[in-house]
This record gives C-alpha cells, sequence and structure tokens, in this order.
C-alpha cells in the first residue's frame, strides 16, 4: 500500500491531502501559499501522526492558473521528494476535470484566469488555448468551476465541477491516470 501526500495551491488557498496507511488525511485553508503551505502541511502530518519519512510518492499540480501558487506548491513537493529520495509527479487541473467528469465523454474543460479570459481543453481535439469568454469553443458542453460566473449568459449544456483544485482529487489520479508526469525541478548537484 502506498502512502502519498498531494499538494496544491494558488496565492489564496492551500490544500494538503495524504493516503496514509489505508486512511485519509486532508487540509484545505484560504491562504496565502507561499507564507503558510509549509506550516499547514506540518499540522497536518503531526496531528494525524503521520511520519514523512513513511510517504513514498507525491503529486502536485502543474497548472493552468497562479503561477506564484503553482512554482510554490512544485518548489516544496520537489524539496521533499530530493530530501526523502522518492518519486514526485505532476498533473495538470484540466486531468483532474476529465476524471471527475468522465474518461469518455467530450467535453471542453474550462478554468476561469484573469481579465475576464478562460483557460480551455477540448479533450475531442486535444486543443489547449486561453482566449476571452466570448471566444470559447462552442461545439461541445463545457465542465468547470463557476461557468455561470464566467459565461453568465450561457445557453449550451454546461456541468459544473466543485473543487477540482482540491489536493484530495490528485491522489486517484495516481492511480488511474496513465500521464501523470514526473515532476522536473532538478538540482544541480557538484
Amino acid at each position: 500500500m502506498s502512502n502519498v501526500l498531494a499538494v496544491t495551491a494558488d496565492l489564496k488557498r492551500c490544500s494538503i491531502a495524504v493516503k496514509f496507511e489505508g486512511q485519509l488525511f486532508e487540509i484545505n485553508a484560504d491562504v496565502n501559499a507561499p507564507t503558510y503551505l509549509v506550516k499547514l502541511a506540518q499540522n497536518l502530518l503531526a496531528q494525524n501522526k503521520i511520519e514523512l519519512e513513511k510517504i513514498d510518492r507525491i503529486i502536485t499540480a502543474s497548472g493552468p492558473g497562479s503561477f506564484t501558487g503553482i512554482r510554490t506548491a512544485q518548489s516544496f513537493v520537489k524539496g521533499i521528494s530530493l530530501a526523502l529520495e522518492i518519486p514526485a509527479v505532476c498533473a495538470s487541473y484540466f486531468q483532474v476535470i476529465k476524471h471527475m467528469f468522465g474518461q469518455e465523454k467530450d467535453f471542453i474543460a474550462i478554468i476561469k484566469s484573469a481579465k475576464n479570459q478562460a483557460y480551455f481543453y477540448n479533450f475531442s481535439t486535444d486543443n489547449f488555448g486561453v482566449c476571452p469568454y466570448d471566444q470559447l469553443p462552442t461545439n461541445l458542453p463545457l465542465v468547470g468551476d463557476r461557468i455561470d460566473e464566467i459565461l453568465p449568459k450561457i445557453t449550451r449544456g454546461f456541468f459544473e465541477i466543485k473543487d477540482f483544485t482540491s489536493s484530495v482529487n490528485f491522489l486517484d489520479l495516481m492511480e488511474f491516470e496513465p500521464k501523470v508526469a514526473p515532476l522536473y525541478i532538478n538540482a544541480q548537484s557538484q
């Protein structure tokens, strides 16, 4: 049985989940990731008597989203990975949405971005991009979070997926998603 740590973050939220000896532990906090991520992880591990040395795999998000939050989580994960000599991997939020919504369906996943734009991924064409809300591809149903905010006058089908950025969603990807990739932030050795 694997013991897996999952970490996601953006500028205003940290999410840490641990699958440890068959049990699930998680914490989600609306706090500044660069300031509080390490402390939240320490608290979660200490409160649940989880020995960090017994973690054998780690996963985090590759984006899209807050550059600072994603890099904070990735740096934290890579540091633990190097210290414990265990694999670290990453997956995109689009992979989480696909896993949550269904593997075999054709749809366009959207994630709210800044400046009235959205990241999108068309799973039927493997097309990815960012565009203004009013220029989103229109041929398939939309799947994501806060779609009614992004497109308040939407007339086509859409499906809400709440809290896809939660780290607990990444734990499932370790077992089911074939495209989870190694996290490449290499340390220079002398």
